[in-house]
């Protein structure tokens, strides 16, 4: 360190290249790096608050689209009932007694409307048609016309609705039957096709469930003893109508303009929100109003300590000119 200062002061004894050229250098160079640091910290910070802005941006987005995609599932499954119900039916032949007046021995059924607990909307017409599959025998049709009833009730076996509704079997002539029989012929005889129709009874046009009587079974009965049947089935059709037909039979547009409403609603909460908690004139307003308060409160509290130390004497003047009065 001295021979550095001793070779100064050589070279310069006069300290004018120290003042004058190195100084002001390393002062240039100084400020450049300390420019260049800040900088650097600056454009890290900037990085970090738009990378941060960008993920808090990403998060939201994607939790309004998925809350608006659940809130339309859920308007959905809440507000659709299912369009069709399948029940099998199981037909018996009545059994009367003797005594029995009114008792008939016809092919009847109970068929429950429940699956451990209601399928039925209240407010929503249903179809409830009666499938019978019933084979093209002579038998069959020599019957003819034949009437078929359901009766709906409730849990206490209280009639809600009847309806009785005519079918028979499509009429075919006989040399229909013959062009048929050679015709499939080959799919009769390996089993994969049978003689038979099947015979559509719609009981119900436009059944409404009522909440005070809910419908919880249905007895079906045929007004035929001697019918002959492979099967029976019960269907429970949904008829919709207004913006049940829309969401059933559109369902993606519907779908798309749900999540769209939502989307939309939700977003306008947010930037709501975001506007009033990002101004914070409303908390300082809060602040001074609560400190008025208090204010207010202390000023009360020392007026009625003033008011209670100044009645007192008030009190122990009075009884003295009393006393004063009656020396008198």
């Amino acid at each position: 360190m001295g021979l550095l200062g001793l070779v100064l002061m050589i070279l310069d004894p006069f300290k004018i290249v120290r003042n004058y050229v190195f100084k002001p250098v390393a002062t240039l160079g100084l400020a450049a790096a300390e420019e260049y640091r800040a900088r650097k910290e600056k454009s890290v910070t900037t990085t970090k608050n738009v990378f941060l802005k960008l993920l808090v941006v990403v998060l939201v987005g994607f939790s309004v689209v998925w809350a608006s995609i659940f809130l339309y599932l859920y308007f959905y499954y809440s507000y659709m009932p299912s369009v069709l119900h399948v029940k099998d039916v199981h037909l018996n032949i009545r059994e009367c007694q003797d005594n029995a007046y009114d008792c008939k021995p016809y092919p009847t059924a109970n068929v429950a409307l429940t699956n451990h607990q209601r399928f039925l909307m209240v407010g929503q017409p249903y179809k409830i048609i009666l499938n019978l599959e019933m084979p093209e025998s002579e038998h069959n049709g020599k019957i003819g016309m034949f009437t078929v009833c359901g009766t709906v009730k409730d849990y206490g076996h209280v009639e809600v609705a009847r309806s009785c509704r005519m079918s028979m079997l499509h009429y075919k002539s006989d040399l229909l039957k013959t062009i048929l029989t050679f015709v499939f012929a080959p799919l009769l005889v390996f089993g994969y096709r049978e003689e038979k129709q099947l015979v559509t009874v719609e009981l119900f046009s436009n059944f409404l469930d009522d909440s005070t009587h809910p419908a919880t079974n249905i007895d079906i009965t045929i007004h035929c003893r001697d019918i002959q049947l492979y099967s029976a089935q019960l269907q429970v059709v949904a008829n919709f109508t207004g913006l049940r037909y829309l969401m059933f039979n559109w369902p993606v547009l519907s779908a798309l303009i749900g999540i769209t409403t939502n989307l939309f609603f939700i977003l306008i909460v947010c930037v709501l929100s975001w506007y009033h908690w990002d101004d914070t004139e409303w908390i300082s307003d809060i602040r001074d109003r609560y400190q008025q308060i208090v204010k207010g409160v202390s000023k009360v509290n020392a007026a009625m300590e003033q008011t209670k130390a100044v009645n007192p004497l008030k009190d122990t003047d009075t009884p003295s000119k009393d006393w004063l009065l009656d020396e008198e």
